[in-house]
């Protein structure tokens, strides 16, 4: 909102699902090269809590029961996960009895690999960064040995969601190309080599159901908003905000303009709507910079400078700070924002009113 009126080699051992904290503006600069490593030797075990519990795993007890084991006790966050990592490793029936010192907090994959008979197992390792379209993640699967670019986009596109999201997915047609588009988790994946793009979007929907929970789809409904809605509104979010703290924020503005059926006036929609087009994306990429008047006036349901309320789905998949800001979105009497260009640190500068806007732009220099 930039204007007034638009205002492994260790598998299992280093399956270590690791959440990073990406800014939005992360990508900006980066190349899929730099956001996948092809060294497993350098994936990280996370930071998992120094608390730890003692765990019996007695012979002959199923993945199934394990995982809700561990997550009762806190000592992972998605049972669900556990159980996925377990049967694509050909660990589910390979579980090692005995009694075990785990801490909480640990991701799934470490304690898949502790409590499993099978380890060393060569892996491949992809990242995914906030805020990006499914057209990108294909190259950074592609990159991270999980077939084609087109096996990732047919992955996506004949894939089977859970029930979860098959409630609250858009109907055929709905929105343009793919309709998974925001269910597809950005998190930090590591499979068995030879797992499929197939087997890692099914890990990725997984994830998205572990991390939207039923409490927060209420609190959306809350603030009147259905789950689908929240996500489109976290994915612009995502594209907005690079502060974690100003992302609920942010969102409120959104939902102050929503409830005046305003236009969000959000470029990344915008941008969104260009990229829609395959000579724009071959020419400007998928997030084009410096949008011309032309592409402001763009006919498209996802151009919120022209149309008011929320675009039909998500721009982009969305990382969880985002989903939890969409949620719970701040409530301010702010209607603008403009980025803070003097600091440079990603933050913006709020207003109430468009007279203080368009001081707040003067003041970067603006017209």
């Amino acid at each position: 909102m930039n204007s007034p009126l638009l205002a492994p080699r260790a598998v299992i051992t280093a399956l270590a699902v690791i959440v990073l904290a990406l800014l939005a503006g992360y990508l900006i600069g980066r190349t899929p090269g730099d956001v996948v490593s092809s060294s497993l030797d350098k994936a990280d075990s996370g930071t998992p809590s120094a608390e730890t519990v003692q765990y019996t795993l007695k012979d002959g007890e199923t993945a199934a029961s394990v995982a809700s084991d561990l997550s009762h006790l806190g000592v992972i966050d998605s049972a669900s996960q556990f159980e996925l990592l377990a049967r694509l490793t050909g660990v589910q029936d390979k579980l090692r009895a005995g009694t075990y010192t785990l801490h909480k907090g640990a991701s799934a994959a470490i304690v898949v690999d502790k409590l499993s008979l099978t380890s060393d197992l060569p892996a491949l390792h992809v990242t995914f960064p906030e805020g990006i379209r499914i057209e990108q993640m294909a190259v950074l699967a592609e990159k991270a040995g999980f077939g084609t670019q087109q096996q990732f986009l047919d992955a996506v596109k004949n894939a089977k969601p859970p029930p979860e999201i098959a409630a609250m997915e858009p109907a055929a047609g709905a929105v343009p190309q793919y309709r998974l588009q925001g269910f597809l988790f950005p998190d930090t994946y590591i499979l068995p080599e030879g797992s499929t793009a197939s087997d890692l979007v099914a890990m990725m929907l997984q994830t998205f159901v572990d991390k939207f929970t039923p409490a927060l789809q209420e609190q959306a409904r809350q603030h009147g908003l259905t789950p689908y809605q929240a996500l489109t509104l976290a994915s612009i979010v995502e594209r907005e905000a690079v502060l974690d703290s100003e992302r609920p924020i942010i969102a409120g503005v959104f939902m102050n303009r929503l409830a005046k059926g305003d236009t969000l006036g959000a470029d990344p929609t915008t941008q969104f709507a260009v990229a829609l087009d395959p000579a724009n994306v071959a020419k400007y990429g998928w997030w084009k910079q410096g949008l011309s008047e032309a592409d402001l006036a763009i006919d498209s349901p996802y151009n919120t400078r022209k149309n008011p309320g929320l675009p039909p789905g998500p721009i982009t998949n969305p990382g969880l700070k985002s989903i939890e800001a969409a949620c719970n979105p701040t409530k301010t009497d702010y209607y603008y924002f403009v980025a803070d260009s003097k600091k440079g640190d990603g933050s913006h500068l709020f207003s109430v009113t468009l007279e203080q806007q368009n001081a707040n732009i003067a003041a970067q220099g603006g017209p």
